[in-house]
Formats: structure tokens, sequence, C-alpha cells
């Protein structure tokens, strides 16, 4: 298994998807400004705690140290990115966001779904092809956090 020094990865800041999910993040809290969203509190909030979410359970599920655990918080992030989304599609149909605006958000958002699944899959190889792990300190992911370049960027 890599070290963290062969990945580059020591920080859950240095994961290229939690980087893009923070960005993903950034632009949520930039669509809550507006006015249309600020009348519209349930769907604000409800962008609001999906976009946090993902960030968060990247970070929880890196700290988590097990593989098994941290599949679980990656889990849990991939189910709000795709809550997002699906807030990205209500947004784009209440005419609070452009079509083209709608669809480079969405973009970026599958871009980071498909950097979750690629690490998820690493992750399943371990647990089915070797139980369960304790990965140590010095250990990390072992994959490919995608693209340094944007959440839009194409994989």
């Amino acid at each position: 298994m890599p070290t963290r020094r062969d990945v580059g990865v020591y920080r859950f800041e240095d994961l290229r998807v939690w980087q893009a999910a923070k960005r993903q993040c950034d632009q949520v809290g930039g669509l809550l400004q507006r006015p249309e969203f600020r009348r519209d509190l349930k769907l604000s909030d409800q962008m609001n705690d999906a976009a946090l979410s993902v960030m968060f359970n990247i970070a929880e599920g890196f700290l988590r140290r097990r593989d098994k655990e941290m599949l679980q918080f990656l889990r849990y992030a991939f189910a709000s990115n795709g809550e997002l989304k699906s807030g990205y599609y209500a947004a784009a149909g209440r005419n609070y966001l452009s079509q083209a605006e709608a669809a480079e958000l969405i973009d970026g958002n599958e871009s980071i779904a498909r950097m979750l699944r690629r690490w998820q899959a690493t992750l399943d190889q371990g647990e089915s092809g070797r139980g369960r792990r304790t990965r140590t300190k010095n250990q990390g992911p072992g994959t490919d956090q995608g693209p340094k370049d944007g959440p839009g960027t194409k994989n």
C-alpha cells in the first residue's frame, strides 16, 4: 500500500476531492446570497446542509483511520453530493439558476461523485480482499483523488 508520502496526502485539506467539495460549498454559499434563494429558506437550507455534509464527511472519513469507517463516511458524502445535485435541479426549475449555470454546477458535482466512487472502489477492494484493515498514521487512502484543476474537469 502506498504511504502518504507516495500519494502526497498528509491532511484532509490535501485531498483533491475535499478541495473540489470545498469549492462546491463556496459556490453554494455564493448562490445563497441571491435574493431568490434568500426567500426560499427550505431549499437554501437543504442545499447548504448538503454542501457542508459533502466536505465534512470526506474530512471525517479521512480522519477515521479505518478503511471500513472511511468507506461509510464516503458513502455519506456521496449521498449528500447527490442531494445537492437534486437541489441544483430544483433551483433551475424555479428559475433561480440559468440552464448554463445549472449545467456547470451539475458538471462539477458529477466530477466530485466520480472522485468519491473511485476512492470507494479502492476501499471496497481492500474490505473484500483482506478483511478488516487498519491504516497506520503513515498510510493514506492509496488512490487518486481526482484532478487539481477544478470541479468541472472531466476525468
